[in-house]
């Protein structure tokens, strides 16, 4: 009796899992973002991989232009930032899909400007991202619409992000 249950079990999960498996999709998107501690825009193009239906590994590359207010002067920062991100996804009501992770974002700065001759220097060159977001589906076949915030830890800042997903 017991084995026998261990077996149905054991066949019943390895069911689910290869049919998971096997459902495995790709996305492309752009979004475009604000962030709200700091005066600045992100604009990135972002793919996904999803190896099985709850979990996706996401990079994006993007432009931000920062705006620093140091009190008496104000410092500004062009970046590109280039992240990497681990989501897990639900999918509780069919058309609307929650998700969360964590990533890292490493920025490559293009440009620093100050009004302080002695601060010139960049801010962070990377930070590690704590993310939440959905994905809304659209009666288009393969396009999605996308919402996520993203806080970015080191930097303490919150980049509230929007854009469209197109799914292969």
């Amino acid at each position: 009796m017991k084995i026998r249950s261990v077996v149905l079990t054991t066949a019943a999960l390895v069911t689910l899992v290869t049919t998971q498996a096997v459902a495995g999709s790709f996305d492309l998107g752009v979004r475009y973002g604000r962030s709200i501690e700091e005066n600045g825009t992100t604009v990135e193009v972002a793919a996904r991989y999803f190896p099985i239906p709850l979990v996706s590994l996401g990079a994006t590359l993007g432009y931000t232009g920062l705006r620093y207010n140091k009190g008496w002067y104000h410092k500004d920062a062009d970046t590109m930032p280039l992240g990497g991100y681990l989501n897990g996804h639900l999918s509780m009501i069919p058309f609307v899909k929650p998700y969360a992770g964590i990533g890292g974002v490493y920025y490559g700065v293009n440009n620093v400007t100050s009004s302080n001759p002695f601060d010139r220097k960049e801010e962070h060159s990377g930070t590690m991202t704590v993310q939440g977001g959905v994905d809304i589906s659209l009666p288009l076949p393969l396009l999605s619409l996308n919402v996520e915030a993203r806080r970015l830890i080191n930097d303490r800042q919150t980049l509230v992000l929007g854009g469209v997903w197109l799914r292969f």
